[in-house]
């Protein structure tokens, strides 16, 4: 399981992110007030920053991920690490700024949209590392939608939970639903590139669709029947279980499987 870090890492950071960005949206749409914004915004960071050292564990050699430096601007993995932690800097910096709530707001608002458009350089730094022409499997389109959903489907139902319930859930509920459309499409492309590796991972492919449905039923319910947000947190944790699924399968699609 040497890629397991990263699978935990792309869609943890990928979700903060979105939750992130949609958690900003919300505050300009008023549909989250100052403070709740502020706790979502931090919170989301503090997810952010739990999942920046898992991708550490990947390293056969950690003290040496600083040399990855030295290719930025042209190694689009050089490029993930640098915008990860401009992320981390902006992001962070700014939303503690509007939780401690100690002045200057309007320094901290502008750093948290400064981190939001990094962060959406992020999002799009992240599949260009994997569309290698040498894994056939990975080298697709698809690879680039799959990972931009991510940030909708997660980032979505953790801003629900954060505190942007509205735009939240339909922003979550809406990739959902893109994603199984684009399923058919994708899986038939990934047969055709290697049809015995791509069955292989079926069972975790079939465990995201599984999971995905489960969240968006439990997403339905609880805005039809006005539940508490323990139904809320729960859709939101098995949507995230079920983008780990499938970032599982992803990964075991390279040549040499995890």
């Amino acid at each position: 399981m040497h890629e397991l870090p990263l699978v935990f890492f792309t869609v943890l950071t990928q979700s903060a992110v979105g939750a992130f960005i949609l958690l900003l949206v919300a505050g300009v749409l008023k549909q989250v007030e100052a403070r709740p914004l502020a706790i979502g915004l931090f919170a989301a960071m503090c997810l952010f920053g739990l999942a920046l050292p898992i991708a550490g564990l990947h390293l056969g050699q950690p003290l040496r991920a600083m040399n990855v430096l030295l290719r930025a601007g042209h190694s689009p993995m050089s490029n993930e690490i640098v915008l990860s932690s401009l992320f981390c800097a902006f992001g962070g910096l700014g939303a503690l700024g509007l939780l401690l709530n100690r002045g200057a707001q309007r320094l901290f608002s502008a750093l948290t949209w400064i981190a939001a458009v990094v962060g959406v350089l992020f999002l799009l730094a992240i599949p260009r590392i994997y569309q290698l022409p040498t894994v056939a499997t990975w080298n697709t389109s698809y690879t680039l939608l799959m990972m931009l959903l991510t940030p909708m489907i997660g980032g979505g139902a953790l801003a629900a939970v954060l505190g942007a319930r509205r735009i939240g859930l339909a922003v979550s509920v809406v990739a959902t639903l893109a994603s199984f459309c684009l399923r058919p499409g994708y899986m038939a492309t990934l047969m055709s590139a290697d049809s015995a590796l791509t069955s292989a991972q079926l069972a975790w492919f079939s465990a995201q669709a599984i999971l995905l449905a489960v969240g968006v039923v439990g997403a339905i319910v609880h805005v039809r029947y006005n539940t508490g947000r323990s139904l809320l947190a729960a859709s939101a944790l098995v949507v995230i279980v079920a983008e780990l699924a499938g970032r599982v399968a992803f990964y075991n699609l390279w040549t040499l499987p995890m």
